[in-house]
């Protein structure tokens, strides 16, 4: 491995040897691929990216909620006459929970800092969570 002018790589691969499937395995795989065989295509080309859509879409409501709290639609809409007296209120509890986000402090900190970090790390924790109990589910089989 220190000889620069070797290559050690080639080396290493030859001495491995081949390993055999279970016997079990191939029936397992079979049977796999004839369930997807009778599925639509539409079908096989949509499941295996749903768990990505699904925290595609989680981040894109987070985003959304992060805007809302910056620009009110509902304060636009709110001029109009004969909007009821509720559309009115949403830009005063958006304006409300802005204010308590953004300027009440605990020990010189605002209270959006303090809670980012735990926002971000409870989601990576579901997220590790989640997986964790797919591979432990996937193994169990």
């Amino acid at each position: 491995m220190s000889d620069p002018n070797k290559d050690w790589l080639d080396a290493e691969l030859k001495n491995l040897r081949d390993l055999e499937a279970p016997e079990t395995l191939l029936p397992r795989v079979m049977k796999t691929v004839r369930q997807q065989a009778r599925k639509a295509w539409w079908v096989r080309l949509i499941d295996p990216r749903t768990d990505l859509c699904r925290s595609f879409m989680l981040g894109v409501s987070l985003l959304v909620l992060g805007l809302f709290l910056m620009v009110s639609p509902a304060q636009f809409f709110s001029d109009v006459p004969v909007l009821p007296a509720l559309l009115k209120l949403i830009p005063l509890l958006l304006g409300i929970a802005g204010t308590v986000l953004f300027q009440v402090k605990i020990y010189h900190f605002s209270v959006l800092t303090l809670l980012i970090p735990a926002i971000v790390l409870s989601y990576v924790f579901l997220i590790f969570a989640a997986s964790t109990i797919q591979r432990l589910a996937g193994v169990r089989k």
